[in-house]
């Protein structure tokens, strides 16, 4: 099954991190986005990014330093519904979605998890945790979302940025 497709979820609110603007924080000397798009855009044919108007103001960024992603806009009001709106208009799977706050998955990390997920056949794969937390990556390999299964990744070195104190360390592990 070839993998063209990476989806990074780039949208929400921020609630839990206090900000709209989570995914352009700074974390090891670049926002925090542009740490998965440079790994996806290495191995995806295609990396879209969904916005909404809650990021609106910072996708001046976005467009300044990667012309190569496609932009999809959505509601911003809740990452189901954006996710449904945005599975319903692309038809081509598989699709692997990111979050934007993960700034330290490796290409490794993402060739691994392709590699030891070929097999599940649910249309639906959640990368969760050793603890069965998901971790915001999602395979989306079929059309029927009532058939999932979730798949854990034994990786504690995975961030995933969802408050000023898992920013706090994560700026740690980078030195910042």
């Amino acid at each position: 099954m070839d993998y063209d497709i990476a989806l990074i979820m780039a949208g929400g609110k921020g609630k839990r991190f206090g900000s709209n603007m989570k995914p352009f924080v700074e974390i090891c000397k670049k926002p925090m986005i542009f740490n998965i798009i440079d790994k996806t855009i290495k191995i995806f044919r295609f990396t879209i990014i969904a916005v909404s108007p809650n990021v609106e103001n910072f996708l001046y960024i976005l467009k300044n330093n990667y012309k190569e992603v496609m932009l999809i806009y959505t509601t911003g009001i809740d990452y189901s519904i954006d996710m449904g709106i945005i599975l319903n208009a692309i038809k081509k799977r598989p699709i692997m979605i990111f979050p934007s706050d993960i700034p330290n998955i490796t290409d490794e990390t993402i060739k691994y998890i392709i590699k030891s997920t070929e097999n599940i056949k649910n249309d639906i794969i959640t990368i969760t945790d050793s603890h069965g937390n998901p971790i915001g990556i999602s395979i989306i390999k079929g059309h029927n979302l009532n058939n999932w299964t979730n798949y854990s990744l034994d990786n504690k070195n995975l961030l995933n940025i969802n408050t000023i104190e898992d920013y706090e360390k994560a700026k740690m592990i980078c030195n910042d």
